[in-house]
Formats: structure tokens, sequence, C-alpha cells
């Protein structure tokens, strides 16, 4: 049992461990949203060289490890896109400023957090839940929603919670409202087919649709997951691929109730815990 093995002052000093481990990735959320990319990496990353050589960011396509790969994917990369995004809606609002009709909101919840026997190592696990705006060609906004797993390694340098590993899977993406006249929208998904007098993409009022009977027209395409634009070309090319992925979610989960004694790479959140090299670890 846990509470024969530590005493009540180190139970609670676990407890307040794992909490700053929640409070630390909140923090990664705001700066994320507010574009302060270079200043997450600077607070709240690790700092020590022999730490900063193992850190990695990934996402669908594979690991960037290390701070220079890290750094000019996430922050200088996205600094050039946000460029390019206001140099678009400029087009149709000359006024306009870095950020306008950028919108970025992600929320970490369903959190586990295993805190391994010594206290100092913590693995990281919730659900990511957010949505995006990018600005399109004629002065509008294109919105979606996105869903993913968030896996992280925090581990202590000095006393002091810092990330060392972030997996960032994304599952799906959602538009944010439908496309009007076509009742429904989807990324990638079959061509409209015009039929009869309908509303466009659709069969007329009370035709026969994909629900059946009087059922909704098709969904039209809209062309690739704009989620994939943030991809960029990984250090480590491990794809995470989600055909697979939900049954090799279990293999990565926080033990919370019997945590590993110290911090083991093999089952890390970095490309040396990637679960297809190593398929069943525990």
């Amino acid at each position: 049992m846990m509470n024969q093995r530590y005493t009540n002052e180190e139970l609670v000093t676990r407890l307040w461990d794992k909490e700053i481990v929640k409070d630390l990735m909140a923090r990664r959320c705001y700066y994320k949203q507010n574009d302060w990319r270079q200043r997450e990496l600077d607070e709240l990353w690790v700092r020590k060289p022999e730490n900063q050589a193992d850190m990695s960011l990934s996402n669908n396509r594979g690991y960037f490890v290390g701070p220079d790969d890290i750094k000019a994917y996430y922050v200088d990369g996205i600094a050039e896109k946000r460029q390019s995004q206001l140099e678009l809606v400029k087009k149709t609002n000359p006024a306009a400023e870095y950020g306008n009709s950028v919108m970025n909101a992600h929320t970490y919840h369903t959190i586990m957090v295993e805190l391994s026997g010594d206290g100092l190592w913590a693995r990281y696990l919730a659900y990511d839940h957010g949505h995006q705006t990018d600005p399109q060609e004629d002065g509008t906004a294109k919105g979606y929603w996105t869903s993913g797993h968030i896996l992280a390694d925090l581990i202590k340098e000095d006393g002091v919670w810092k990330i060392l590993h972030i997996k960032q899977n994304h599952d799906l993406t959602i538009p944010a409202a439908p496309v009007p006249g076509a009742g429904g929208g989807g990324f990638g998904g079959p061509p409209p087919e015009a039929e009869g007098e309908g509303a466009p993409g659709g069969p007329p009022e009370g035709g026969e649709g994909p629900g059946g009977p009087g059922g909704p027209p098709p969904m039209p395409d809209m062309g690739p997951d704009p989620y994939e634009d943030e991809y960029g070309t990984p250090t480590v090319a491990l794809p995470y691929v989600v055909k697979w992925a939900w049954n090799d979610l279990p293999k990565q989960m926080p033990n919370t109730y019997e945590p590993h004694e110290s911090y083991d790479p093999t089952i890390s959140y970095g490309p040396a815990g990637h679960p297809d090299q190593l398929r069943s670890w525990r």
C-alpha cells in the first residue's frame, strides 16, 4: 500500500507535486493560446543541456528532438504562418494587426498523473479538446474543433518541475459550423452531388439522403484536415497511426496505482518509448 511506504509528510509532498504538474501543463495551454511559444520553452521546459539533448515535442508524424529543432518547428514555423495569415487578412482589412482572425485554444482535461517512486519523474495524460480559426482569402474565417491526446514527461531540475517530452496526438477535426446551404460539412468527405431541387449537394426535401428518406444531404468535401498543416517535418519520423492508436493507448497510460520507481526512457513519451517501437512494455 502506498501509505505503508511513505510517511504522511511524504504523501502530502507527492500530492502537492502532482498539483504543480497539473498547474504547469495548464499554464502551457495558455502560453500556447497566446502564442507565447518561446516563453513556454524558456520557462516551462528543461534547461540543463543534458536534458535538452533528450527533450522532444511530437505530433502525428513523429518527434522534434532538441531545443533547436523544436524552436524551428514550434516557434519560428508558427511565427511564419501567423505573418502569412496577417498578410492574407490585410487584403480585406488593411488595418489588421498580428493575430487578427486567428483563434487557437486547447484545454486539457480527464487528467492522470503518475509520480515515480523517487518523486523525480511525472507521466501526464490528458485529453485535448480545442478549437482553431484561420482566415480565408475572401475576408472570412474558417473555424474547426479538434480532439486528441496530450502525453507528457516532466522531471525535476534542481527541485523545479520542467517539461521533458510532449506528445500531441491528434485524433479528429470537425468543422465548427455547417456549410451554408449544404446541411453540414466535413473534412475529407465525398464531393457533393446536386440532385433535384433540394439544397446544394443533397437530395430534394424528403428525398433519399445518407440518413434514409428525408435524411440530410451528403457532406461536401472540405479538403484535407487543416490541422495537418502544422505537423511539419519531424526529426524522428515515427508516425502516430490513428487506426491503431486507440488500441495502444492503454500501454501508454500512466500507472497511478503502481508507479515506476524512476525515469525510464523506454516507457517515456519520447522517441525511445514510441509504441510502434515497443508495442507492449507493461
